[in-house]
């Protein structure tokens, strides 16, 4: 290992010919900071959809209309929100959802909130995920579960423990 210390010149030599550096923003990949997936659309101008989500894609709610979209290779948009147990929202998302809940997904210019209703609307536009619809007896079954599961992570994550009587 050489010990010497570089000049500028040489920096700005090894800089310029060393490879670009991978952009985890690529948006044709499936990443948490992609902000378009085109998947087989022509262009932008062919999204038909705008998911609302949080930054860091932690929330559950968030993640299973993502899942979604994925699956069913739906090209969309995402524009990222604040969640609550880190600060306040934008204000101009309480503009679009006064409630400031996330997700919200905006389909053919229509608002939705809750992701139950999301899915829903998806399923009405797109088609049900693998010919299984979200309204079948097993998978009603299988998203009770998630509920129950991913409020009480949301409750862990976000609300403060209550402390216990002395």
């Amino acid at each position: 290992m050489s010990s010497s210390v570089m000049t500028w010149a040489q920096l700005e030599e090894a800089a310029a010919s060393a490879p670009a550096p991978r952009d985890a923003a690529r948006d044709d990949e499936a990443t948490s900071q992609a902000t378009l997936r085109l998947f087989d659309a022509d262009s932008a101008r062919d999204v038909r959809v705008t998911l609302y989500r949080d930054h860091h894609f932690w929330c559950p709610y968030c993640q299973k209309v993502v899942l979604w979209l994925e699956e069913r290779r739906v090209p969309y948009r995402v524009r990222k929100v604040t969640m609550r147990c880190y600060g306040a929202k934008e204000k101009w998302y309480t503009q679009i959802v006064p409630s400031g809940m996330l997700p919200a997904l905006e389909l053919d210019g229509e608002l939705i909130t809750e992701s139950d209703d999301i899915l829903a609307a998806l399923e009405r536009a797109f088609g049900a995920l693998r010919g299984a619809s979200m309204h079948e007896p097993r998978v009603v079954a299988h998203r009770r579960l998630e509920r129950a599961l991913f409020g009480a992570w949301c409750r862990w994550l976000c609300y403060a423990p209550r402390s216990a009587p002395n």
